[in-house]
């Protein structure tokens, strides 16, 4: 028989754990004297301490732990565990990479604006892009809503700021048409979203600093930079949010950033 000393030096586990072990009946002493409480373990206890700091290793709990030392007889029904187990992390990682997605969509929407300081139009090639987007007719300021259902459902496949569709040719006050999007990395299927490719193409673009109040001006701009210049946009017109609203915070609406995007022909 050893004693607990001698038994925690032999099994590799502190007399703090073997205590706990003990008094969850996960591994109880071969005696224990009535007077001293002093534990005594024996060959048989040995063998059962390696087989807990073995399923310790692998990851099990100590609920787990004491149902498999109590209810297996040998390595083939304890390997039933592991595959439940290892099925378990696997939903685990999944989980956490959806989080881990989440948690960079974060920060990039925290993040510093490009070294930009450009405050009138351009012109640029904007590329063929795979998007999810959820398109409905309602106020301009319903359009946060659809963002947070939008990230929701593409999770981790989502990839760059947030934008929005304006498909109508005027300002509308009620049922304006508009929709909410997202570049995603693959196709996903949700309930009312659209995955689809979105064409690019040549457009002239302008960055506008500022509250979305003030946008009037930066679409001002805009237009008649077109008109100077012979170009005719199309509809939908795009906003790219490059710094707005936190998931969590409103943020300074003056240190918002919005970029212009209209598709022209000319």
């Amino acid at each position: 028989m050893l004693t607990i000393g001698e038994f925690s030096r032999v099994t590799r586990l502190s007399i703090k754990a073997l205590r706990l072990y003990h008094a969850k009946g996960l591994l109880v002493p071969s005696s224990v004297d009535l007077r001293s409480r002093y534990r005594h373990y024996s060959r048989r206890d040995v063998e059962r301490a390696m087989v807990i700091r073995r399923l310790q290793e692998l990851g099990f709990s100590l609920r787990e732990i004491k149902e498999i030392v109590t209810g297996c007889q040998d390595d083939v029904e304890i390997a039933e565990h592991v595959r439940a187990k290892l099925a378990e992390i696997r939903q685990t990682i999944k989980d956490y990479e959806g989080i881990r997605g989440n948690l960079r969509s974060f920060l990039d929407s925290v993040a510093e604006t490009p070294a930009s300081s450009r405050i009138h139009v351009a012109i640029e090639e904007i590329p063929e892009s795979r998007i999810a987007g959820i398109r409905f007719r309602g106020r301009y300021d319903e359009v946060g809503t659809k963002f947070a259902a939008l990230f929701r459902a593409a999770g981790r496949w989502a990839a760059g700021r947030p934008f929005s569709l304006y498909y109508d040719g005027e300002f509308k006050e009620e049922g304006a048409d508009i929709e909410a999007c997202v570049e995603v990395k693959k196709e996903i299927k949700a309930p009312d979203l659209s995955c689809r490719r979105l064409p690019g193409g040549k457009a002239a673009t302008l960055l506008h600093y500022g509250p979305y109040e003030e946008l009037g001006r930066s679409y001002q701009r805009l237009f008649e930079y077109c008109r100077e210049h012979n170009l005719a946009t199309q509809l939908p017109i795009r906003e790219r949010y490059l710094k707005g609203p936190g998931l969590i915070l409103k943020g300074n609406p003056r240190m918002f950033v919005t970029e212009l995007m209209a598709l022209i022909s000319g």
